[in-house]
């Protein structure tokens, strides 16, 4: 199947589905589009020619996990099952990653060593001018850099499942943005990645120590609920009487979810021209 025709496929389906993960659909999107704009040299100027087809690429991954379940483990890292925090003693190689843990991968998740494989991709891509098919794996790479962003995609209680906060997961990272993030503000600057695993790394540990904020303020917001509301909370419904939960999580974590929307902004356009340049910096289209 030709790409073109494969990517329009993927854009049909993503036009009729529903998407229940990630930062959502319009997050992902959003996340892509506005990092198009980020750079300004000739590299950032060919990102912002292709904003919309990166933008739309950007939702793919989800899709694609809800039809092949084998891609499941590569949008997380329960980093704190492999490890404790600062988590020094996970490998940063990939073969000695998989070596010491084999078949717990795929259910612990493996988000940093994709991101290294899609790079790759990239860059392979880039340096024999497949600058279509590259667009579609930078799509795609962003979707992963924006999924370690959010501090619940590094954590085993991925859910609040073992402390009384099941289905934090959906209202935090789909529910507020819907309901209240009008605008991502890109935050940092443009980084120097040498290495794109210890770069995802360094992301996770970030994210990693903001969990416990985002479960404590679910905490806070569901004491405005009865007992059977609060066990509601666990479906991906949208529900009639959650706006005062919302507006209570939103107003205790609202820096932090507009910092970790921003930081993926800025630091996806940097993985962006890591790959450019590790690919010889080649003439665009």
């Amino acid at each position: 199947m030709k790409l073109a025709r494969k990517i329009w496929l993927i854009i049909l389906t993503i036009a009729i589905s529903p998407v229940l993960s990630g930062w959502g659909y319009e997050g992902h999107r959003r996340i892509n589009y506005i990092a198009s704009f980020q750079l300004k040299n000739k590299f950032g100027r060919f990102l912002s020619r292709h904003a919309n087809e990166l933008k739309i690429y950007g939702a793919v991954p989800d899709y694609q996990k809800g039809m092949d379940k084998s891609r499941y483990h590569h949008h997380f890292i329960d980093a704190d099952y492999y490890d404790k925090y600062p988590f020094n003693n996970i490998p940063r190689d990939h073969t000695s990653f998989y070596k010491k843990y084999g078949d717990d991968i795929k259910k612990m998740g493996d988000a940093p060593f994709f991101i290294e494989k899609l790079c790759n991709r990239i860059i392979y891509l880039m340096k024999n001018n497949r600058f279509e098919e590259a667009l579609y794996n930078m799509g795609e790479l962003g979707h992963y850099i924006a999924d370690i962003h959010q501090p619940l995609h590094v954590i085993l209680n991925y859910n609040g499942q073992k402390t009384g906060n099941n289905g934090v997961h959906f209202r935090w990272e789909i529910r507020l943005i819907d309901e209240y993030v009008k605008r991502i503000n890109p935050v940092g600057n443009i980084e120097k990645i040498s290495d794109p695993v210890s770069f995802a790394f360094d992301i996770v540990k970030e994210s990693f120590s903001y969990h416990q904020k985002i479960l404590e303020a679910d905490t806070k917001a569901r004491e405005v609920l009865t007992k059977d509301q609060a066990k509601q909370l666990a479906s991906y419904d949208i529900l009639d009487f959650e706006k005062p939960y919302l507006d209570i999580l939103y107003l205790e974590t609202k820096d932090l979810l507009n910092d970790r929307l921003g930081r993926s902004v800025v630091r996806l356009a940097s993985i962006w021209q890591y790959c450019w340049e590790q690919a010889g910096k080649p003439d665009l289209p």
